[in-house]
């Protein structure tokens, strides 16, 4: 669903960066109290990891019959696990990283990100948080529940971002609307239950193994669950388990052909109605900074390690201007009770 340069006319580009940038904004603000803790700094390797993890996982394509292919959003994912305000910040970086290697172009970066972290990341927390109420309601262990609520608002989420995709990309005239849409939501059904498996699947590990670093988990219990960070004052292990596993995912599913070289579901629907070399002819105002990289081990390797680093420096800088607030206010109200 990478929307690339050349599709969206100047109004739609504007305007959605528009509201890229006041949600983030925002979102900084609202992120939650994990984020201005005083040992809040120890989360920053694992959100590293997090976003290694999405780029690894949107840098590969799973195969979807009919001659397409999909890959993993995560926009539910992240908002389950740190906050939907953080899932924005966190996916507008990932993009940044994948339209290095030509993945999305970067004037559409407003567009890619008001679809993937606004719609997949605010609006899918807030359907996790529905389906997180009404399985309150059985027996279910919450395990369960988180696992089966992110799935579902995993996909629901994508059916809602492809609608909002169809028609932007009509707006800027490369499909009729009344194609554009019916064929974006169309793939977008299949593609989004690969969506919802990969999520649930890496929500049911990260709940099972540390489950209080899931922020959602308060939604579940009637206290509000604090967050143990004393627990992960070496992460360097598990940091270095998870690229590990990554790069062994992602040189298998390449070598045994498991990992589909098809166009994804917005290509497919560009490709089938303009012809194939439509997509190489479109104009862009820049070329990719990585897109001399022809090898697919050469840019998985080095797209994870922009992105831990890319991550981990962004939320240091949040993390350390987010705790000197939370302290300026805690000297405010001392020094006005005094």
């Amino acid at each position: 669903m990478h929307i690339p340069d050349g599709i969206l006319d100047t109004a739609t580009i504007i305007i959605l960066w528009i509201l890229v940038i006041v949600v983030m904004i925002l979102g900084y603000f609202k992120m939650g109290r994990i984020f201005e803790r005083e040992d809040s700094d120890k989360l920053i390797p694992y959100i590293g990891v997090l976003a290694a993890v999405i780029f690894a996982f949107q840098f590969v394509n799973y195969p979807v019959p009919g001659g397409t292919s999909g890959h993993l959003i995560g926009g539910t994912l992240i908002a389950v696990i740190l906050g939907p305000w953080a899932s924005v910040i966190i996916l507008f970086l990932v993009l940044v990283v994948q339209s290095l290697f030509g993945d999305g172009g970067i004037l559409a970066l407003g567009a890619n990100t008001f679809n993937m972290g606004i719609i997949g990341g605010i609006i899918g927390y807030y359907i996790v948080i529905l389906i997180i109420k009404i399985l309150n309601k059985t027996t279910l262990k919450k395990e369960m529940k988180i696992t089966i609520s992110t799935a579902i608002g995993a996909y629901i989420s994508i059916f809602f971002a492809s609608f909002v995709c169809g028609i932007e990309i009509s707006i800027g005239g490369a499909i009729p609307i009344e194609i554009a849409v019916p064929a974006m939501v169309y793939w977008h059904l299949l593609i989004g239950i690969g969506e919802a498996i990969i999520s649930a699947l890496i929500i049911f590990y990260v709940y099972r193994v540390k489950s209080d670093i899931i922020t959602i988990e308060s939604k579940m219990i009637s206290n509000v669950k604090l967050f143990n960070i004393k627990k992960y004052k070496r992460p360097i292990i598990s940091v270095a388990v998870i690229i590990g596993v990554l790069l062994l995912m992602i040189s298998v599913g390449f070598t045994i052909g498991f990992l589909s070289n098809d166009p994804d579901g917005l290509e497919r629907v560009l490709i089938d109605q303009n012809g194939e070399n439509w997509l190489e002819n479109l104009p862009s105002s820049w070329v990719p900074l990585f897109s001399w990289i022809t090898n697919d081990y050469g840019a998985a390797i080095l797209g994870i390690v922009v992105s831990i680093s890319l991550m981990s420096s962004a939320f240091y800088l949040i993390i350390h201007y987010k705790k000197r607030n939370s302290l300026n206010i805690i000297q405010e109200k001392i020094i006005k009770h005094s």
